[in-house]
């Protein structure tokens, strides 16, 4: 029994995706930290604190309703999932049920709402406003019929939920002020996060085309949708660059350069596998590896211009 309980409890957290919150986690805290540093005098730990709850509550009931929509379309039909891609369904249906995705995602998301009246509570009137457009993009990513993933339109739907908002979202919770300097510090995670949706989308291509879901790399095909993941890398590095010249990040933030040779790597691997599923699974992991590398340096580079 014990044994029982222990695998559906682990089924539970497969289900959510915990393990790739990163992408939006790493971006709350770097809201945090930027605006720690930077405007100390508002700052408040404990917003700040239930604020990166938020997001990560956020995150986790756009996993699952996601998984809810996609259940008996991609999901149903995909040959090649991947540890990265194609839902969780594929290796849990014989433990949850297709309702419990719902379940769960109904529980984040009230959550999510939760932690949002706290902090009004604290004096944070205006954080629903940004939270509702966060559960938003999350649910017209999936919910039919806006179904954003479907129309071209999911992948930048992900940039902004995962970077820009986030953090514009983290500097108001933490200092209770708005500042186009918080808008612009979570560029950088946006483009790294979409990377990751856009080669995920790669080895899903044959469930996506045949379930509707027209993503652009559906729209593109794998061959011209190459160009694409290496314009989002290309763009973050040079996101970074202007953003450590315009001030926003320190200098130090210019140490992501050091990765540029893994990320020509990573793109020349594509280019060489971009048509077989299967192959494609390392240039994944090295994306999502990418973003929390990425994500680390931006923040230890703005501790460093505190301390050093």
């Amino acid at each position: 029994m014990a044994a029982d309980v222990l695998t559906r409890n682990r089924s539970y957290i497969i289900g959510t995706r915990l393990p790739f919150a990163s992408a939006s986690v790493l971006p709350a805290i770097l809201g945090a930290v930027w605006a720690w540093v930077y405007h100390p005098a508002g700052f408040r730990l404990v917003h700040a604190a239930v604020a990166v709850l938020g997001v990560l509550f956020l995150h986790l009931g756009a996993n699952t309703i996601n998984d809810y929509f996609d259940w008996d379309l991609s999901d149903r039909i995909n040959r090649f999932p991947t540890p990265f891609s194609g839902g969780s369904r594929c290796r849990l249906e014989n433990v949850l049920k297709r309702e419990s995705f719902l379940f769960m995602a109904i529980v984040f998301f009230a959550l999510a709402t939760s932690a949002a009246a706290f902090l009004v509570f604290l004096g944070r009137p205006l954080v629903p406003v940004i939270g509702t457009a966060g559960a938003l993009c999350g649910l017209l990513y999936s919910v039919r019929p806006f179904s954003l993933q479907s129309r071209g339109l999911g992948e930048l739907t992900i940039l902004l939920a995962f970077g820009p908002l986030i953090t514009l979202g983290m500097g108001y919770a933490a200092c209770g002020v708005f500042s186009p300097d918080f808008f612009l510090a979570g560029i950088p995670n946006g483009l790294v996060v979409a990377s990751i949706l856009w080669i995920n989308e790669f080895p899903d291509f044959e469930a996506d085309a045949g379930s509707g879901k027209r993503n652009l790399v559906v729209r593109l095909g794998t061959a011209k949708a190459r160009y694409g993941y290496m314009a989002l890398l290309a763009l973050f590095y040079v996101s970074t660059i202007l953003l450590a010249s315009l001030g926003v990040f320190p200098l130090w933030s210019l140490l992501i350069l050091l990765s540029l040779p893994l990320s020509i790597k990573t793109c020349l691997f594509v280019w060489r596998n971009h048509g077989s599923p299967p192959a494609i699974v390392p240039a994944q992991a090295r994306t999502i590896q990418f973003q929390i590398i990425s994500a680390a340096v931006l923040i230890l580079s703005v501790f460093l211009d505190k301390f050093i």
